[in-house]
């Protein structure tokens, strides 16, 4: 049954990067000394958060950042990894940053299977979504993360068409930044036991 629930979603921390490459679902990408730092500053953020499940992604930088999390609350939750949280797939993936900023970071348009767009990711995070809601309502569930994800969510927050990324816009969305910062926090509250609810939300940057 679909009811209430307050979602942490934490984008991990900094990455160590010094190819300055997009790394997508690239395979050994770790946090940097400064997310760690980052990560940490989440972690005591929500240390005292009564938590009845921590999630992450798959990839080593999110599950960095949820181990701390983890060992930081109080309850000390095991973590669940959920490929659902996983960074979205495409094949921009390696491309230099500089290269894709030209095209401002459009990472989903015109993607064909085995690629995702909009709707592919938006659909799996909502599925991971209304799982939490049932099986942990009226309670209060940490998952890390990556920013495209984080802003797919904040989209259906504010009721915003899938395939609308936003990177550009989100401080008319009410984001007080361009795009969500490493180590940062979206809380998303469902109130009510609506499947189709569109929650409220507060960002946090804990450092």
């Amino acid at each position: 049954m679909t009811a209430p629930l307050t979602l942490y979603l934490v984008r991990h921390g900094e990455v160590s990067n010094p190819q300055h490459v997009l790394y997508g679902r690239l395979p050994n990408f770790h946090l940097s000394e400064t997310g760690i730092q980052q990560a940490n500053a989440a972690a005591q953020y929500l240390a005292n958060v009564t938590l009845a499940a921590i999630f992450s992604s798959p990839m080593e930088r999110a599950f960095e950042t949820a181990t701390l999390l983890g060992a930081a609350n109080t309850r000390h939750p095991d973590i669940q990894v959920d490929d659902r949280l996983n960074e979205i797939y495409t094949p921009q993936e390696g491309k230099p940053l500089v290269e894709l900023e030209k095209q401002q970071f459009d990472l989903l348009s015109g993607n064909q299977p085995p690629y995702e767009d909009g709707a592919a990711v938006r659909a799996r995070l909502l599925a991971f979504v209304a799982d939490c809601r049932a099986r942990y309502g009226e309670q209060s569930v940490a998952a890390v993360t990556h920013g495209d994800c984080i802003v797919s969510l904040l989209g259906y927050a504010c009721g915003k068409p899938a395939e609308d990324f936003g990177r550009y816009q989100l401080q008319t969305w009410g984001l007080p930044e361009v795009y969500p910062a490493t180590g940062s926090i979206l809380r998303l509250t469902f109130h009510t036991h609506d499947v189709d609810e569109r929650p409220t939300f507060d960002y946090i940057c804990p450092y």
